[in-house]
């Protein structure tokens, strides 16, 4: 080997200063220090601990700094967080109640006539609501259904009307805002 290239690799030796050597974990008392009571910092033989400190499993109460991932049910309930309907008065459940029953049975007529699809249900459901009221029709599916609220002050009237099944269920907003959840969802 040539003294420049012997050198050279001394000099890059040198310029790095050991970068890219894995050092050894310092001692549980040092690699701990500054970590509330009870809670200490752990990592595999030879690697450097988490910033973020390893604490018991959730059983009671948690020593400060701790933070635990919630489990895969948990997380899954979150992502169906916005499907969640917020409850209604008494008062606006009544309301809603007596505008459900009414299209029922507007609905059911349809059916006796096999009238589906968006002008026939738009023309029952804003017949039964209330005046001033938000109607919101939306077509759903390669076939005739029809998504259907009515958005009533502190709850809704929602449910949809195809070939198959009429349904119309009653209940608050749901998380997102309105009465249905966005397209897609």
């Amino acid at each position: 080997m040539s003294r420049t290239a012997l050198a050279a690799g001394l000099l890059l030796a040198l310029a790095t200063g050991g970068c890219g050597l894995v050092r050894p974990a310092a001692g549980p008392s040092e690699a701990s220090a500054g970590l509330p009571d009870g809670v200490t910092a752990s990592a595999p033989a030879g690697r450097t601990p988490s910033p973020v400190p390893s604490c018991p499993p959730p059983a009671g109460r948690q020593p400060a700094g701790c933070v635990t991932m919630p489990s895969w049910e948990e997380q899954h309930a979150g992502n169906r967080a916005y499907r969640q309907r917020v409850p209604m008065s008494p008062d606006v459940a009544a309301a809603a109640d007596a505008v459900a029953g009414a299209l029922r049975g507007r609905l059911a007529a349809l059916r006796e006539r096999a009238r589906y699809g968006e002008p026939h249900v738009g023309r029952a459901v804003r017949a039964v609501a209330p005046q001033g009221t938000n109607v919101v029709i939306r077509p759903v599916g390669a076939r005739s259904g029809v998504v259907f609220a009515i958005e009533l002050a502190g709850g809704c009237v929602t449910g949809f009307h195809d070939e198959r099944a009429s349904e119309v269920e009653v209940g608050g907003y749901v998380s997102d805002g309105g009465c249905l959840t966005a397209p897609g969802h």
